[in-house]
């Protein structure tokens, strides 16, 4: 079904060439703010303590995670449900608070509202959206404060991070959240599911019934953690991540409907090519002094597999910027193909060799 679903991609990508060329000269945006493309994603599934989430805007409207160059993001609204912390946007100094708040400075709980994130139960069936590419702003401006504490985000390599405004609500990214909980976070590919997981016991209520989502006279002791074999499926989420986020832009290429579209493609793929040379850079200088030789093969399968996914967007951008110019780029449609079918292969390979190792 995947090889369908990429084959899918690449037939739309390549089934004319696109016939509206970049306007010279389109305006950019304001210093204070970049305007960027994000990948709606709501078949990824978020997880609390086990308990999947649905989450909502202040209309009550169902919302969902958004991907940004490789990285997940999800609502601040949502986030500071899931934190159980109140949260407040100051338009003036354009800050956005989260836990002690200008008019609740005590963290009185009785001004938290949870409505935001709502435990869903796993039986639950609705009909979601595809996923799709849309223009958002990357706003550097805005301030976020926890418990009146400036934060600064950062992604796994340290680089700045910051937050997103998509159609109208704030998104941050999962993995600065999750440190505010202290509470790791992990990315399973094959369910498309983020989970995130609290030490403290909590209490979800799904279809109205309170459940403990953890009990202590039914505690386990955890099995001793393979800290290589984490390390390794960290990365290769990163990895994936960053080959579905790609896949999504070789289809926005042939639906882009105007200039402004086309530029933000082309520029959100040269950034996702960049991310994938440095993961790939990062994968090949891990440290396997104290790998056994499994550790070792799945080690090698994963760079062949961030290796090829780098070819894959490479081409990618190149198509881009062809269809850009409003030439033909039909002659990397071989190519093309190629390394999103090898790329998917060597991702599934990758796969079943970690997997292995847990």
């Amino acid at each position: 079904m995947k090889r369908l679903i990429v084959f899918f991609a690449v037939v739309v990508l390549l089934a004319g060439n696109v016939t509206v060329a970049f306007a010279d000269g389109v305006a950019g945006p304001a210093m204070s703010q970049k305007k960027i493309l994000v990948y709606v994603k709501p078949d990824v599934t978020v997880k609390l303590n086990g308990v999947k989430q649905s989450f909502r805007n202040s209309q009550g409207q169902t919302v969902y995670p958004i991907i940004y160059n490789g990285g997940a993001y999800l609502p601040v609204r949502a986030s500071s449900a899931l934190m159980k912390e109140a949260i407040e946007w100051d338009k003036a100094s354009q800050t956005i608070f989260i836990g002690k708040t200008l008019s609740n400075p005590t963290k009185s709980k009785d001004l938290v509202s949870t409505a935001a994130a709502v435990a869903v139960s796993e039986s639950a069936v609705s009909v979601m959206p595809k996923p799709t590419m849309e223009s958002a702003y990357l706003k550097p401006d805005i301030l976020v404060m926890y418990d009146f504490v400036i934060q600064a985000f950062q992604d796994v390599n340290g680089d700045s991070v910051y937050p997103i405004v998509y159609n109208g609500s704030a998104y941050l990214p999962i993995r600065s959240i999750s440190k505010l909980m202290n509470a790791p976070v992990e990315w399973d590919g094959k369910t498309k599911t983020i989970f995130i997981d609290q030490a403290e016991e909590t209490y979800a209520v799904i279809e109205g019934t309170q459940q403990p989502e953890k009990n202590k006279e039914q505690t386990v002791t955890p099995a001793a953690v393979n800290v290589n074999a984490k390390k390794l499926n960290e990365l290769f989420g990163r990895e994936e991540v960053l080959y579905y986020e790609a896949t999504g832009q070789a289809t926005a290429i042939r639906g882009a409907a105007s200039a402004e579209d086309r530029s933000l493609i082309a520029a959100a793929i040269t950034d996702n090519y960049l991310k994938a040379q440095g993961l790939t850079l990062e994968i090949r200088g891990v440290d396997k002094t104290d790998f056994s030789e499994d550790e070792k093969a799945a080690l090698e399968k994963l760079a062949l597999y961030a290796e090829s996914t780098e070819y894959y967007v490479l081409v990618l951008e190149n198509i881009a910027y062809l269809a850009a110019q409003n030439n033909d780029y039909s002659m990397l449609a071989e190519t093309f193909l190629y390394f999103a079918m090898d790329s998917q292969t060597k991702m599934e390979e990758a796969r079943d060799a970690i997997e292995t190792l847990k």
